[in-house]
């Protein structure tokens, strides 16, 4: 009898712990969704957001918010500043294997919109808000990697005027190793950073790669970019706003490696034009001034131009602290007649740039 009964108290318990497990798995999705609705994204500074569910998969450590958005309080943007159709987070079972107890997320059909502008509530640059601090609130768990697919970046008015909209779709991120940092090793960039899209409107597409830093306050970093075949008459906008003329025909590729650690910087900015056209003899109702400007301005290309390759190209370096932005002029004149008389200068980036000599660069 006594066994009995000792049976049927531990067959109750289990079924009370059982049971419990599923009240809780019921609940959980709608309160996870109520704190990140009530206790998050309303408490946010200069934004606000929602979240329109939350599924729930405990056999992975494993939770998916469907629809988030976030936008600007008080701004006249009809857009928001952040649209994410879907975001998985859960824990990174690999890393346990390294003893670690870490998060990643991925999220898909994302889409971020920057625009710039004088006027608070007609801008959203994001720097109004602490992310890193907002992030952490959507998971107990150090996160250790981010990706995003599927996903579109715009940034409005980049100038002021005239309004210039750059759209980079096919947008994708990657960041890995964001927490497994030993804080003594200060001088390793243990990070992975690698992001690609194509510049629609502009015809160009887009690749960053970097390792970094990223638990510092500033982080540390060293970014090889390449955005390549950006379409020059796309640019006549601006071309027109800041020169006084447009480009009949050519591509524009940029190349540039920086690097930064504690807060000094070093690195070039290398950009290249190919087959470049900015006067046209048949072009009507051109103003008297645009003429001068535009055939002038096709001698001095003439001047600078590789002619063997029909290249324009020059390399700017840059060098100083996060403070104090330097870009060397006349080195950039130099380099644009070695590329046209001495060496014409590749469609790649030069590999130029070592981390560990940054700082003495950047204290000159």
């Amino acid at each position: 009898m006594a066994r009995m009964k000792k049976r049927k108290k531990i067959g109750i318990a289990i079924v009370g712990v059982i049971s419990l497990l599923v009240i809780l798995r019921i609940l959980l999705p709608d309160f996870t969704k109520w704190y990140l609705n009530n206790r998050v994204l309303t408490e946010l500074t200069s934004y606000t957001g929602r979240v329109g569910d939350v599924d729930m998969m405990l056999w992975r450590g494993a939770y998916c918010i469907d629809s988030l958005v976030i936008w600007k309080k008080d701004s006249d943007l009809s857009e928001p500043f952040i649209v994410a159709a879907s975001t998985d987070l859960s824990i990174q079972w690999k890393a346990l294997f390294d003893g670690e107890i870490v998060s990643e997320i991925e999220s898909s059909g994302v889409h971020v919109h920057f625009a710039f502008n004088k006027d608070d509530d007609k801008s959203q640059t994001g720097t109004e808000e602490d992310w890193i601090e907002v992030v952490k609130e959507f998971t107990p768990v150090r996160i250790n990697s981010f990706r995003i697919r599927d996903g579109s970046v715009a940034f409005s008015n980049v100038f002021a005027e005239p309004r210039t909209d750059i759209p980079v779709e096919n947008f994708r991120l990657s960041i890995s190793n964001i927490q497994n940092t030993l804080e003594a090793d200060v001088d390793s960039l243990p990070s992975y950073i690698a992001a690609s899209g194509t510049l629609e409107g502009y015809k160009g597409q887009m690749h960053l790669t970097a390792d970094a830093y990223l638990l510092k306050e500033v982080p540390d970093f060293d970014y090889q970019l390449q955005v390549e075949n950006i379409d020059l008459p796309s640019l006549n906008p601006l071309a027109q706003h800041y020169l006084k003329f447009d480009f009949e025909r050519g591509d524009l590729s940029v190349f540039s490696e920086v690097a930064m650690k504690d807060s000094a910087y070093a690195g070039y900015i290398k950009p290249l034009v190919k087959d470049m056209r900015i006067f046209n003899w048949k072009e009507e109702g051109r103003p008297i001034g645009q003429w001068f400007r535009e055939f002038f301005g096709e001698g001095i290309q003439e001047i600078f131009e590789n002619q063997k390759r029909q290249q324009f190209a020059t390399k700017i370096p840059v060098e100083g602290r996060v403070e104090d932005f330097e870009a060397g002029i006349w080195p950039a004149i130099a380099n644009a007649f070695i590329n046209a008389y001495i060496e014409a200068f590749e469609y790649q980036l030069d590999d130029t740039i070592d981390f560990e000599d940054v700082y003495d660069a950047g204290s000159r």
